[in-house]
Parts: C-alpha cells; structure tokens; sequence
C-alpha cells in the first residue's frame, strides 16, 4: 500500500511539473467566490493543463477565523434558502457539506400561508417524496434549508483555511478592495482597507464575484459596447427581525404572510438557536399609505399596533419587535440584468450578484451564485481549461438562469394587492389540483422552484405558459413608471388621473 501511495505521488507530481500556470484572480469572498476558489484548487490535483494560483480578494474580514459563538451573537444577517441547486453545488468539494455547512441552518418540513389568522399548510417532506426522481445523483431526497447568509459564508471559509492553509497556489487577501480593473494590462489595483497600501495584482483569468455593485463588471461596460447591464432597486423597502420562536408555530417551517401589515408582505423564517426571521416588505408606491403608528420612533406605539394588528399567531415579545422595528432604517436592495457574462478581450467572467443581483423573494440567489461557480468549474473542466472555450460557454448555459432568476423574482408576485390576492388563491388551487391530477394539471412555478433537476428557466417558461409572468410584468411595469414620472415631477397627478389610475389598477 505505501508503494502505491507513493507512485501515486509521483504520478501527481510529473503532471504538475508539465502544466501550465494560470494566475486567477477572484474578487469577493461571498458564496460563489469561496466555493469556486476551492473548486479551481481541487482542480490542481486532478489530471489536467493548468495549475491555478487563486488570489482571493475581500474588502472584509475573513469569517471562517470568527467563532461560531460570535457568529450567533453579533454576525447575523439575512436569512436565505438553501435548496437543492446549491446543496448540490456545495457537495462537489469532498466533506464541504457534511463536516462544514450541514448543521447551520434549519431544515424545511413545512410550507405555510397564514391569511389573516388561517393557517393552511403543506408537508414539504411528503411532498418531496412524491417528486424523488431517478436521476438523483445520491438517491436522496430533495431537501431545503433556511440559513444565515453569514453563516454560510463561514462555513466556507473555514473549509478553505483548514483545507488550504500552506497551499502555496492560494493567496486569501482579506480587508483589501478590488479598486479598479486595468484590462488592457490584465492586473487590477487593490487596496488594504487598513494601511490603505496600494498595489496591482497581474492575473490571466478575473473572477467577478463582488457583488451588486460590482468593480469587475464594469471592464465588461468599458470595453464592450454590446454589454447590456440593466441595474435597479426592486422597489421594495423591508425590514428583517430575529425574533424568539413563538410556540404556535414550527419550528421547521417556512410561512408565508400576505397582508401582515396594510399594504405589506411579509415572510417567516425558522433560525437556529430557538430563533425566528421575520421580514417585512412594502412597495415602493404604497410607502405612504404605511399606517402612521408604523412610522412612529416610538417602540411602544409599534408595539401596541402589532399586538392588535399581527393577525397571523402571537408574538413572544412586542416590544422586542418593536424595537428592532424603530432600531433599524428600511433597507433596499438592487437587481442586475446582463446579456452575457465574460469578456474573452479583458479575460474577465462574473457571477453571483455581479451578474444577476435579485429580490429575496423566491430565496434562490444563493443558490444561483454557488451553481454558477460549479457549472463554471465543471466547463474548465470539459474544455480542459481552455479559457476560449470555456467563458463564452459559461454565458451560453448561465445567462438564461440569472435573468430567469431575476424576473421571477421580481414578475411572480404582482404589486398590485387584488390582483396578488388572485394569484395567491390560485396557487392554492393549482398546487390542490395538481397533488390529485398531476397528469392532467400542472404544478405551479412557484413550487417548482429550487426543485432539483428543474432549472430556474424552467420555472420561468412554465410562469410564461400559465400567462402569469407577462400579466404581473405589464402591471409592475407600469405602477413603476407612474411613481417614477409622478415623483420626478414628469407627471402632475391630478384629481381626475388618480380616480382613473385607482379604476384601472385598483390602487
């Protein structure tokens, strides 16, 4: 055994010696940056052309050196899905999942919709068993987690610290900043956020995995005139609350909660540590019609508005609501469209929010991001590292589910209340049906998404078929662009417009 290991060894050693160097830098240390560093350094071990030497590049500090008690304490952030497009991602680094990300959220058993203080709800596990298919990979069942954002993201780094701590091919470059991107030179300037020391750093490929705002995409807007990038809000303010768990509800489910407040949506997410996430949403246009008690700074008139007013179960604690309620300002976040993601010319690739940044809504944009870092690495892999090759494929097979990502997103729900109420009712109907007639009634798209085998495009063209995707666009497009025009001043809302307006949309 110990001959064989060793010839082995140097098996691994002479492919090594006759590869080619390839300098990868990848910008931003989120879910996709991190699972593909590791993945282009699993690569160095396998038969192949290329060695990859992978800077990894953060404005921020590094969470896989946090504790994961001070994670639980002072780290919390975002409660986001985890399905099975990026479970299956994940599980593609040996013990990534099992020793490092399982265990850190909260398994889904239960999807719920509370309308008013009505309760209907469904078992997602026997559900699922309904829909294993034969092509899954592991025979298991299709499952889903709900889990920090954060916590994810330590999870994988702390894999890549214990895995490739001394790995002379991995340079991790925390609390410095991607400044700008010197394409013509293949090198980007990056800044220590600390010293505030400057330098550039040479690469052969670019990794944009920096976010909504991203400074890699922008050699793509430099350098191509045909680069598409449409960037916008979601025109949705929201607030999130880590709450304690209240003893009616379960504590492995995911609750949906129309009409929370007037004029808000809202989403209930199970944490770990006996913890709820509530997050609530209001459209932009409807702002002004919040209730006034929702708009005080005082914590106690929040709190006597929600005792009266959160119809769905009982709190815990009001006022601890309350004031997180007033504690934090009503945060925004953006949304990307693009027409390809690579530039062969600046040797550049983006993905994750740099190239498809999207509403929280249907909780798929993680999973977007880490699939997109195991397709990327399993097209390396195919073209046998052959960046010409491989970066124009990466669009060809990504572009469609970014953009599909987004415009469900934004198009499955309908900003306008009576016509989303029909699409709630809807919903319950079509998912009724289909669970007694799946041959003679399709199943609705909302719960085919994160399934696996079934892709977002999928989801996207099944919402197409059913009429639901062109009928919320035309009216979310048209609230969006009245509020724009009135609120520029390019409209002057008269008496007599606003009573057709509120005929038309219902408003």
């Amino acid at each position: 055994l110990p001959l064989i290991t060793n010839k082995l060894k140097n098996v691994l050693t002479n492919w090594n010696k006759h590869k080619g160097i390839e300098t990868c830098g990848i910008s931003g240390a989120g879910p996709a940056g991190l699972l593909l560093a590791g993945l282009l350094l699993a690569r160095n071990n396998e038969p192949g052309t290329v060695t990859y030497e992978v800077t990894l590049l953060d404005g921020r500090e590094d969470y896989g050196a946090i504790s994961k008690e001070d994670l639980l304490k002072n780290h919390r952030s975002w409660m986001l899905g985890l399905a099975d497009h990026g479970m299956d991602a994940i599980k593609t680094l040996p013990k990534l999942y099992h020793d490092y990300v399982k265990g850190e959220g909260v398994k889904v058993t239960e999807f719920a919709i509370y309308l008013g203080k009505k309760k209907i709800s469904q078992n997602t596990e026997g559900a699922a068993s309904k829909l294993k298919s034969s092509s899954d990979s592991d025979g298991a069942l299709p499952e889903s987690f709900i889990i920090d954002r954060n916590f994810v993201v330590a999870a994988l780094a702390r894999y890549m610290k214990e895995t490739h701590e001394g790995d002379e091919n991995y340079t991790p470059m925390y609390l410095t900043k991607c400044q700008y991107v010197d394409y013509e030179n293949k090198r980007v300037l990056v800044r220590n956020v600390e010293t505030e020391a400057e330098t550039y750093i040479a690469y052969d490929l670019l990794v944009g995995c920096d976010g909504v705002r991203s400074t890699v995409r922008e050699a793509l807007v430099k350098r191509h005139s045909n680069f598409s990038c449409d960037s916008t809000d979601i025109f949705q303010e929201f607030k999130q609350h880590h709450l304690d768990m209240p003893e009616e509800v379960s504590k492995c489910a995911l609750s949906a909660l129309p009409d929370i407040f007037p004029y808000c949506q809202g989403i209930a997410l199970p944490e770990t540590g006996g913890k709820i996430n509530i997050g609530i949403g209001i459209p932009r246009n409807n702002f002004d019609k919040l209730p006034e008690e929702l708009k005080s700074s005082d914590y106690k008139v929040v709190s006597n508005y929600a005792k009266e007013n959160f119809k769905a179960f009982k709190l815990v604690d009001y006022d601890d609501f309350a004031k997180q309620w007033v504690g934090q300002r009503w945060n925004q976040t953006g949304m990307v469209h693009c027409n390809f993601y690579h530039s062969l010319q600046t040797g550049v690739v983006i993905m994750g929010d740099a190239a498809h940044a999207t509403s929280p809504s249907i909780g798929m944009g993680m999973n977007t991001a880490l699939r997109d870092a195991q397709v990327f690495s399993e097209i390396l892999k195919e073209s046998k590292d052959d960046l010409t090759m491989a970066l124009p494929a990466f669009s060809e097979a990504r572009v469609k589910e970014g953009n599909a990502l987004s415009d469900l997103a934004m198009h499955l729900y309908c900003m306008d209340k009576k016509q989303q109420t029909k699409e709630t009712v809807h919903m319950i109907l079509r998912t009724f049906l289909h669970s007694k007639l799946p041959k003679l009634v399709c199943d609705h798209p909302q719960n085919m998404i994160g399934r696996r085998g079934v892709s977002l495009s999928d989801v996207y063209d099944q919402t197409v078929k059913l009429g639901i995707m062109r009928k919320h666009r035309a009216i979310n497009d048209k609230i969006r662009t009245e509020y724009f025009e009135q609120k520029t001043g390019m409209v002057q809302m008269t008496q007599e417009r606003s009573m057709v307006t509120k005929f038309v949309l219902g408003a």
